[in-house]
């Protein structure tokens, strides 16, 4: 097999290369030593092209040179994935690019992990993704690998380490999962040690899931899923999840001096939830001509609320007011500003979220189109995202469109970016 690298540095080219050809002499050895496990493996370039247009009378104005906000950006990835015997793998070497920096060049494994049997019980251990759920604007019980859903033209998954036993059977399955282990409280809650029991049992014509995780930082999180076909167009999903403790950031409290204001490290506070609870409703439509209407609510305790967004854009305001004063440093109203913005950083923005998606799709063309309108029912905030894919025999060409809107004290209507564009090649070689 021929591998071809455009666009990368000699020295990821040459990595990849090597990492090919060890995993085909691999592969070679696997396939003849386990025939009902072949050797696989697929390549693909991939190129993303983002635009973005920055809100000009945002209240953040000051701060977001220091940010990634209204920047135009490119990545290019190649990516190899694929299994050989019982070791699954997913590599990609990527650059990336942003206007007015300069491009940078990574190479990581999202996933590198065996599927062993170990005196008769099945083991899995490595780097894995680790998603979990019925949902699809929103995942409650996505305790592990904590994926932020409905993300504009999002890279591949990076998987967690872990060390599971996995049970499975024609009805159900279990697995028991160690996950980062020897890990005690580190920087996000995905990448805590923590342990969880993840269950799975078909019934009749409905999927039933359950998970049970105890970490330091959140304690016990427990929680189940439904997804049910009660007709050949009609599917029902539900979620709900229980924490003992959650978090959140949040803007500092009202009354803050002028200090506190430029001290870019108290722009946001870390605030501890008792008792929160998130939970979901959906379902989905689908036409025998290819149309699918899809609609979810949910609720998310760990989400900001109203009046979080108010005071964060309160803040902004104050800050931006402290410009040209005597004593008061444009680079420290710049920095506090910036810092701020992480509060966007959160999986969910929208603590009372609600999802309508249409879309079609077409497998004898290869087209397909989706119009998606994401609001929050906290404070009528929206994302309105319109997207187009072709997908060939090893082409896939991607273009979408994304505005957010809404009152300026809103969620979505405090995000500093008014619109983003993208269109995406993929080739698999």
């Amino acid at each position: 097999m021929r591998l071809s690298l455009p666009g990368l540095p000699y020295r990821q080219r040459r990595l990849l290369g090597s990492v090919a050809a060890l995993l085909a002499g691999g592969a070679s050895w696997s396939a003849m030593a386990a025939d009902d496990m072949p050797a696989e493996f697929g390549w693909t370039t991939r190129v993303v092209a983002e635009g973005r247009e920055a809100k000009r009378d945002s209240p953040f104005a000051a701060g977001l040179p220091l940010t990634g906000f209204g920047r135009d950006r490119y990545r290019i990835e190649q990516e190899l994935r694929g299994r050989a015997g019982p070791v699954s793998l997913l590599l990609t070497a990527t650059e990336s690019g942003q206007e007015g920096s300069k491009p940078t060049g990574r190479f990581l494994a999202h996933e590198a992990y065996a599927d062993l049997v170990i005196g008769g019980e099945r083991i899995s251990v490595g780097k894995k993704q680790l998603s979990g759920d019925v949902a699809y604007g929103f995942r409650p019980i996505d305790v592990l690998q904590r994926e932020s859903r409905l993300q504009l033209a999002p890279p591949p998954l990076e998987g967690i380490p872990m060390l599971s036993w996995d049970n499975f059977s024609s009805q159900g399955a279990w697995s028991l999962v160690l996950a980062n282990p020897g890990h005690g409280r580190r920087g996000e809650a995905r990448d805590d040690g923590s342990i969880a029991l993840r269950l799975y049992r078909r019934e009749g014509s409905a999927d039933l899931h359950g998970v049970l995780r105890h970490s330091g930082r959140l304690g016990m999180e427990f929680g189940g899923a439904v997804s049910a076909v009660p007709g050949e167009a009609l599917e029902l999903h539900a979620s709900l999840l229980q924490q003992t403790r959650g978090e959140r950031r949040v803007p500092a409290a009202d009354g803050a001096g002028t200090a506190q204001l430029l001290n870019a490290d108290a722009a946001l506070l870390t605030e501890g939830i008792a008792n929160p609870r998130k939970a979901l409703i959906g379902g989905t439509w689908t036409t025998a001509d290819g149309y699918s209407m899809l609609g979810e609510v949910w609720w998310d305790g760990t989400a900001p609320a109203a009046a979080d967004w108010q005071r964060l854009r309160r803040q902004a305001r104050q800050r931006a007011a402290l410009l040209g004063l005597p004593g008061v440093p444009a680079a420290a109203v710049a920095g506090a500003t910036a810092a701020s913005l992480r509060i966007f950083d959160q999986g969910n923005l929208a603590r009372r979220g609600a999802l309508a998606r249409l879309a079609w799709s077409d497998s004898a063309s290869g087209w397909s189109a989706s119009l998606d309108l994401l609001g929050s029912l906290d404070d009528g905030g929206r994302i309105v995202t319109a997207a187009v894919a072709w997908q060939g025999e090893r082409l896939r060409v991607d273009a979408g469109l994304r505005r957010h809107g809404g009152p300026g004290d809103s969620a979505f209507g405090l995000l500093p970016d008014r619109a983003a564009a993208f269109v995406g090649l993929s080739l698999a070689y």
